[in-house]
């Protein structure tokens, strides 16, 4: 924001630079026009009296005020600025110290009585295991051998007598009727005559009627069969028997005995002394300077903005008003010592 409002007055001063008034080509403010003049006019000379030697008019003198800018410039200006120490404050842990008791690990040996077997040797007799065969009786069928007849089929003509009939031929008059035309009467006469076949008896002849299936011998064949039957014996398996084949030493129990034995240890914690120890009892706020206050001198830059005074020329300042759209009146030294003061940087 700041350095738009700088680049605006910049903008304007330059403007109001340009427009300054030009003595080349009479430009004039608007209240130096004619009849716009601030300023008092100049006493009119009086007019010249006649005498013998002619009187030169002097010339018109200069207004005693006009309105001059001055430009904007940059300035660099050291102040002072006092810096605020900065604080925070900061939890504090406090301590204690606290005596703390120390324990150790005391192992005691711990015993028991027990009763100990006592063992002494005896003979033991040594049993083995054997198969023993077993036989059983069993049938066995006593086989011989015979000639059995082999039979076939043959087909064999069957005959039987038929009745067949003996046909012959004969003549067989052929007859139309025929009417008269004169009588008009209708008679029957023959016109000739066809041969026809008849049956005149039978004969018997005899004749295949079929075959018939019947079965003769073509042979023999051997055949076994069974003739009875004979007791045999056979193996049916093996049996498991115990038998003893010898003996063995074997330690048995003959009694007890009471002994001592170690049972293990007995496991104490007891107290070895104290120690001390710092102990976090609480906290406590404390302010603390992070900077301390400081005076720093502190150089910036400063534009003055372009202003528009009035130089008193032709009267000294103290009578002279300053001109519409001026605040202040300034001497022709004091404008011409802002226009050469030098701009910083």
């Amino acid at each position: 924001m700041n350095r738009t409002a700088l680049s605006l007055l910049a903008l304007c001063v330059g403007i109001l630079t340009l427009a300054a008034p030009a003595q080349a080509d009479g430009w004039r403010w608007p209240w130096e026009r004619k009849g716009c003049n601030p300023c008092p006019p100049a006493p009119c000379t009086p007019a010249c009296a006649p005498a013998c030697a002619p009187v030169v008019c002097e010339a018109p003198l200069p207004p005693p005020c006009v309105c001059q800018t001055l430009p904007a410039r940059c300035e660099i200006v050291t102040r002072t600025v006092e810096c605020p120490a900065v604080t925070c404050q900061v939890r504090v842990p406090t301590y204690e110290n606290v005596e703390i008791p120390l324990y150790e690990t005391k192992c005691t040996p711990e015993y028991r009585e027990v009763e100990v077997p006592v063992y002494a040797c005896r003979a033991v007799p040594v049993y083995a295991q054997r198969c023993v065969p077993q036989y059983e009786s069993f049938e066995v069928p006593i086989m011989r051998t015979r000639s059995v007849p082999v039979t076939t089929t043959r087909k064999v003509a069957r005959y039987e007598d038929v009745e067949v009939p003996c046909m012959a031929c004969r003549q067989v008059p052929i007859t139309q009727e025929v009417c008269d035309p004169c009588t008009g009467e209708t008679r029957t006469v023959a016109c000739g005559c066809r041969s026809e076949t008849y049956q005149n008896g039978t004969r018997t002849e005899r004749r295949l009627a079929g075959y018939d299936d019947v079965e003769v011998q073509c042979g023999t064949r051997c055949e076994r069969y069974q003739d009875g039957t004979q007791t045999r014996q056979r193996l049916a398996g093996y049996t498991t028997e115990q038998v003893q084949c010898g003996t063995r030493q074997e330690r048995y129990q003959d009694g007890t005995r009471t002994e001592k034995v170690f049972a293990g240890n007995r496991t104490e914690t007891v107290a070895a002394g104290v120690r001390t120890e710092r102990r976090c009892t609480g906290c406590t706020l404390e302010e603390r300077v992070i900077r301390p206050a400081r005076t720093d001198l502190v150089t910036e830059r400063v534009v003055i903005p372009a202003r528009r005074v009035t130089v008193a020329v032709g009267a000294p300042v103290e009578q002279v008003e300053p001109l519409p759209g001026t605040t202040e009146v300034l001497s022709q030294s004091e404008y011409d010592r802002e226009l050469t003061q030098p701009a910083g940087r």
